[in-house]
């Protein structure tokens, strides 16, 4: 069973954009790699498109963001305990 994401991490998605939240370098990686995959061999499915308002993978990254921070918070604490 997971563990809850009971961490203070900004999960409002539109307050990260509007403060110009830079995206996780894991969230940009993945984005990457799961776009081109989906180009290459699934004919474009899902239609990644990222940098412009609004892009459907700008929202996922912003969603990765979010798992990644979270991650990270839960594996600080565990250190710390």
């Amino acid at each position: 069973m997971s563990k809850p994401f009971n961490v203070d991490v900004e999960t409002d998605i539109n307050k990260r954009w509007e403060s110009g939240a830079e995206h996780h370098p894991k969230s940009v990686e993945l984005f990457k790699a799961l776009s081109k995959i989906d180009y290459d061999h699934c004919d474009d499915y899902f239609c990644w498109k990222s940098g412009g308002d609004g892009d459907n993978g700008e929202t996922f990254m912003y969603q990765l963001d979010i798992y990644f921070e979270r991650l990270e918070a839960l594996q600080s604490q565990e250190v710390k305990s």
